[in-house]
């Protein structure tokens, strides 16, 4: 089974304020991450955690039901919290590249698996942890032509997650889909797009609509 899923975030045990989340701070690098990995079995999960800080109580997880739970109790939070953003960022990828080697290799060495593991993280730093992608799904045009809207998923530091629209026609006007920053994947949330009578619709894998864009 391919890996599909892919969290690294703060055990329950972890010494952190209530204001930082490392889910929130990796959200970013974790889907950065999932856009260069090759659908690859790295142990047989479709979700991969990694969890930083102590395990206290929690479970530990391989492959169970499809997912693995891995924990980090050696990380020193301090010293993370006294880097800047973008070492923060180069700290938290390396974090998840020596993991998932770890989980690789649990049962038997794969230098294969960890080439791809190696080689998808240089691709994330090369994109200094920004990535901007159309969604060519969701680009629909009018059938009078009037309109034509472009969707663009953001994944950066500042932003987490978020995603906009612009009608090309009035291309200097970015219209955010959803309040930034966000720190959850929403491609499955915005599933197909299609214009109404008014507006450029988008809905879910449900059938419901979940924004508009009104003419």
């Amino acid at each position: 089974m391919s890996l599909k899923i892919l969290t690294l975030q703060e055990s329950e045990e972890a010494a952190l304020t209530m204001s930082i989340r490392i889910r929130h701070l990796s959200h970013h690098i974790t889907q950065i991450f999932m856009e260069f990995l090759p659908k690859i079995d790295i142990n047989g999960s479709s979700k991969i955690v990694v969890s930083l800080g102590p395990r206290g109580d929690e479970d530990l997880f391989d492959n169970v039901l499809g997912s693995t739970n891995i924990f980090v109790e050696s990380f020193d939070f301090k010293n993370f919290l006294s880097l800047s953003r973008l070492s923060q960022d180069i700290k938290l990828l390396e974090e998840l590249r020596r993991a998932l080697i770890v989980i690789a290799t649990t049962k038997e060495s794969n230098d294969a698996i960890i080439e791809l593991i190696n080689q998808t993280t240089e691709k994330v730093l090369s994109t200094n942890f920004q990535l901007e992608s159309s969604i060519k799904k969701l680009s629909k045009t009018s059938k009078n032509k009037k309109h034509k809207i472009n969707v663009f998923r953001v994944l950066n530091a500042e932003v987490g997650e978020s995603w906009y629209c612009q009608d090309q026609l009035f291309p200097e006007n970015k219209i955010w889909m959803h309040e930034p920053p966000g720190f959850i994947d929403r491609t499955d949330l915005f599933k197909t797009a299609e214009f109404g009578e008014n507006s450029y619709l988008i809905k879910n894998r449900l059938g419901k609509i979940v924004f508009e864009l009104p003419f």
